[in-house]
């Protein structure tokens, strides 16, 4: 930073008004390195050694005066002083002292700084309600700031997003690196947790060696990055900047200068769709809410759909917002598209441009299948077919008269099932199958756990016993719950069994509902199965949230080995208030367990309901999306399923803001794939082969991911008076305005200031001083008689030691 001179006349009234002066050490275990201070001393006792003392004639000659013996004592003691005043200034200079407040504030101060910078990445920092967005400013700012910064001072960069992104990680002396990094950094998209990222600020500053650190915010004031109200939060980063000897200080710059008037906003949120998997023509509903902020009065917004980056005019609606609470509004729109091509595709919700662009648009991706291939293991094979367990099942999803199914369904006998039928198939429906064998359900998990679907229908076949063995394994199996009796409708109180509407909140599941005009809910139910929920491994080990990315992506878990099974999940039940429909994940695979089966026995009447087939298609198509998981949070990895002989070097994950993503090697020898770890971009990213220039390859197919994001940030409130009074209390950071206004009180009379090299000038001097000293004592050299304990000088000292005109005697000492 820029150097402060003071007037002479001025230092002693500026010193009567100044804090007193406090010191404290860098590297306070350096001070290990006073035990050194015993050597002199153990020098000085062992010099005292006795030797074989020879008499020789002229030694009358040679005995000391009082005074001289005194004066040789004083030298050896000053000498023994002046090698641990050495030794004790080298280990207090490694030990890197400083001193803030006091006289030293008044001098000018050239102390180098460790400065990492952090620039909010979120998609509020995209505001064009000005000439010059906020990201903008801020990199503005930082290449301003840049040039108020010495040589000897060093630069991180930090990207604040949903996860931060360190650009810079290990401070930098070449501000031409910071430079570029600046001028790379992707446009803002996301969130921000600034909380965090701050906190790694602090973690870097606490590997760093200059006496001076600072952390430099560079944001637009929003609230909801900061996450003032989350109290344990804002402690464990207090602890954490308590930690090192030097703390650094926090200083936060709003960039943005908005207004509270300026802050009015239309926004889409994340897409649900009914599927992420279906087949030509078999169509796909989209919901979303479309959000209002900031604003006081009514407002119309025209919402489109998009496919492919085009738009699909005639599914063009027009909403009206109000305010709503707190300045809120929010409306749910809902959209039907039916695809014409199998592949990757990509579908959209749009609204017009407003000043913030960035949450106007929601995508989703969505993979088209010609027709879903299906294996329907039969529990009850009959001579008739129509008798047969797997017959209703069959018929619904591939009718013999339709030439071009959405789903190609063959069906296996129980007994006759083996692990080779599974291939090719992605969901497996076992229907009323009385038992597997282990080898069985050791096939059906490894499909499973790979993204494959399980559908199991339980009827008067099922063995309980063999069910609660190798399929639920002690909860650590396939089964979400474990059959526990045969339940029916014959009590009184039970006469009129039905699906509850209530139950029916997953979206897959929503369009059934009696509201919506379905008629599954009047299905009637005589018999079903009494299950009981099975605990997950996670439950057992104490983990509440669980580990959605395990769970997603097929990880072992730790302590029993098998891929991570998420809680189990009722997504309809009866009126009982029984379990109908329970599902889990499994790996990367999905189950679901139905408790009374699809045929046309007494059980239940579904068979004949006008939904029957569309819920069939609809449990498949769910079962089959875990195959191919395309939507994914922020940090969460993309994994893509590849053909064994794929090169994956000529392919690549192309993201957002041209950037570009090697692709790993995931998977196995039997189910290869491909894997991107890093998605702490959010965005559409796309698998393709490369081209020139890191290009896509023109022509090439397209295998599209989305990474979402949260949308809160479309809330546009900056922060509180108060909440800025807490994030500043206990010093914990300052909020400036301006560059000017952060360096006058970034070199504040609180400056700290090292003074290790003065120590080493000190040691200079003393060592120069111990030099001539020790010369000295060498020239009048002395030693001790061992029987008198009188000193005798050497012949260095002659004449200090004669008495008289002796000349014989001196002649004779000089020989």
């Amino acid at each position: 930073m820029g150097c402060r001179c003071y007037p002479l006349w001025s230092l002693a009234v500026r010193s009567l008004t100044k804090p007193a002066m406090s010191f404290n050490l860098i590297n306070p275990w350096m001070l290990l390195g006073l035990a050194g201070l015993a050597l002199p001393v153990l020098a000085h006792l062992l010099s005292k050694k006795k030797y074989d003392v020879v008499n020789w004639g002229a030694m009358q000659f040679l005995e000391m005066g009082r005074n001289t013996r005194r004066k040789i004592r004083l030298e050896e003691l000053l000498l023994m002083l002046l090698r641990m005043g050495l030794i004790a200034l080298i280990a207090i200079a490694l030990a890197r002292p400083w001193a803030s407040g006091g006289m030293l504030s008044s001098f000018v101060s050239t102390q180098a700084r460790d400065v990492v910078i952090v620039i909010d990445g979120s998609y509020s920092m995209g505001w064009e309600g000005k000439a010059e967005t906020p990201h903008a400013a801020a990199v503005q700012w930082a290449h301003d700031f840049l040039e108020t910064l010495q040589p000897g001072d060093s630069v991180a960069l930090l990207d604040a997003r949903d996860r931060v992104r360190p650009v810079i990680e290990s401070p930098t002396r070449d501000f031409r690196i910071v430079r570029d990094a600046l001028n790379g950094l992707p446009p803002p998209s996301g969130t921000s947790n600034l909380a965090d990222a701050t906190a790694r600020a602090v973690q870097i500053l606490s590997r760093t060696s200059n006496l001076s650190r600072e952390v430099v915010v560079l944001t637009d004031g929003q609230a909801r990055c900061w996450r003032a109200e989350d109290d344990n939060l804002w402690t464990r980063f207090d602890d954490l900047r308590k930690q090192p000897t030097v703390k650094p200080r926090v200083w936060v710059v709003d960039v943005a200068q908005q207004k509270s008037a300026d802050r009015t906003n239309f926004g889409v949120e994340t897409l649900q769709l009914s599927r992420e998997l279906t087949a030509v023509d078999f169509p796909v509903r989209v919901t979303t809410k479309v959000v209002y902020s900031g604003g006081k009065t009514t407002a119309t917004r025209r919402v489109y759909l998009e496919v492919d980056g085009q738009r699909i005019d005639e599914k063009t609606l027009s909403v009206q917002l109000q305010p709503g609470s707190e300045g809120r509004g929010e409306r749910s729109v809902e959209f039907e598209y039916r695809f014409a091509s199998a592949g990757s595709h990509v579908i959209g919700v749009t609204l017009d441009d407003d000043d913030l662009p960035g949450d106007n648009r929601s995508e989703a991706a969505v993979v088209v299948t010609a027709a879903l291939p299906v294996l329907l293991v039969d529990g009850d094979p009959r001579v008739e077919p129509g008798q047969s367990e797997s017959h209703f099942m069959r018929l619904a999803l591939t009718p013999d008269a339709n030439a071009n199914p959405l789903v190609r369904a063959t069906v296996v006998k129980w007994n006759e099932f083996q692990p080779s039928d599974l291939k090719g198939a992605q969901v497996v429906a076992l229907m009323n199958v009385p038992r597997l064998t282990d080898g069985q359900v050791e096939a059906i998990s490894d499909f499973v756990a790979s993204g494959g679907g399980l559908f199991c229908v339980l009827g008067d076949k099922v063995d309980k016993a063999a069910y609660a063995g190798n399929l639920h394994a002690a909860g650590n199996g396939l089964l979400p719950a474990l059959p526990v009796s045969i339940e029916d409708d014959t009590a009184e109180e039970l006469q009129g069994v039905r699906v509850q509407g209530a139950s029916l909140e997953t979206s897959w599941l929503k369009r059934f509902r009696s509201d919506r005009g379905g008629d599954f809910t009047k299905s009637r139910f005589a018999h079903w199965w009494k299950t009981q929920p099975v605990e997950s491994a996670d439950e057992k080990s104490g983990n509440e949230d669980g580990d959605d990315a395990n769970a997603l992506f097929g990880d072992d878990d730790t302590q029993t080995g098998l891929p991570t099974a998420s809680p189990p999940l009722v997504v309809a039940r009866l009126t009982t208030n029984d379990p109908l429909l329970v599902e889990r994940n499994y790996g990367r695979g999905r189950v679901l367990l139905m408790t009374s089966p699809v045929d046309a026995t007494d059980w239940n009447t579904l068979p004949a309901k006008q939904d029957f087939v569309v819920l069939l298609h609809e449990v498949v198509f769910h079962l089959a999306s875990g195959r191919s998981t395309r939507n994914v949070d922020v940090g969460l990895p993309l994994v893509l399923p590849v053909a064994v002989d794929l090169d994956s070097k000529r392919y690549a994950f192309f993201g957002p803001s041209h950037t570009v993503f090697e692709a790993e090697r995931a998977g196995d020898i039997e189910h290869p794939a491909v894997r991107l770890g890093d998605t702490r971009l959010p965005g559409l990213y796309d698998f393709r082969e490369r081209g020139d220039n890191d290009e896509p390859k023109r022509g090439s197919s397209h295998e599209y991911f989305v990474v979402d994001f949260d949308r809160g940030e479309s809330d546009l409130n900056p922060l509180e008076e108060t909440q800025r009074s807490t994030l500043s209390g206990d010093e914990r950071m300052t909020f400036v305005a301006t560059l000017a206004d952060l360096k006058s009180k970034m070199f504040t009379d609180a400056s700290q200031t090292e003074f290790w090299h003065l120590l080493l000038l000190v040691f200079l001097g003393i060592l120069i001083g111990e030099v001539v000293m020790t010369r000295q004592l060498v020239k009048g050299g002395h030693m001790l008689d061992e029987e008198t304990g009188e000193e005798i000088a050497s012949s260095s000292d002659e004449e200090d030691v004669f008495v008289g005109d002796d000349a014989l005697g001196r002649e004779e000492l000089v020989r």
